[in-house]
């Protein structure tokens, strides 16, 4: 089974898929790894969007990822531009590792995916779970984590999908306002239902 995992920036999406990453009969693959992998030092997918956005990436093919965040988050039509670059590149590798996971046994496979539906990858899933939180919360949260500014955050959350998108698109909605304690028992409850799913 092929499982999607999204949802909203801040939500807590990295302790569900730690957790989900804990079960020994779930595989993970970390989409935004993959993004990385694609746009390594000299890639393929670097020279294309070079053609684009010279600013960004050297002659020699190295991605200046800073300043790709600054460029496509205060434009949405460049945001597009870069997503539709990356992502069939993204989708190609995906694709790849689900095929070794699954020769390899694993019961349910995991697309740990930020921009699932912006790359089309729903279409690969049988189920989606989505994780959102309330904005002060999310917030507080990358603040943390990512040491930026309030005007950087709100800018990254202009570009990004509301919480009220997430729920009519996903199967399952993990809303995380309370504690991890209450986080990591929701996810469990999912997964014991997925493996029901499966044992049919």
């Amino acid at each position: 089974m092929i499982i999607g995992l999204t949802g909203q920036s801040g939500a807590g999406k990295t302790t569900v898929s730690d957790t989900l990453r804990k079960q020994e009969d779930f595989a993970v693959i970390d989409c935004d790894k993959v993004a990385k992998q694609v746009t390594a030092d000299g890639s393929l997918c670097n020279m294309e969007i070079r053609k684009h956005f010279p600013e960004a990436v050297s002659e020699d093919g190295v991605l200046d990822r800073r300043k790709m965040a600054e460029t496509v988050f205060s434009d949405m039509d460049k945001l597009r531009l870069y997503e539709g670059i990356i992502y069939p590149y993204i989708t190609q590798v995906t694709n790849d590792l689900i095929s070794l996971y699954s020769s390899n046994g694993y019961q349910a496979i995991v697309l740990d995916a930020p921009t699932l539906f912006e790359a089309g990858m729903e279409g690969l899933c049988d189920i989606v779970i989505g994780v959102t939180a309330a904005k002060d919360i999310r917030k507080k949260r990358i603040m943390a984590r990512d040491g930026i500014d309030d005007a950087l955050i709100e800018k990254r959350f202009s570009s990004q999908r509301d919480e009220e998108f997430f729920i009519k698109r996903c199967g399952y909605i993990i809303s995380n306002n309370a504690g991890e304690q209450e986080l990591i028992s929701e996810i469990l409850k999912i997964t014991e239902t997925i493996r029901t799913m499966i044992n049919g």
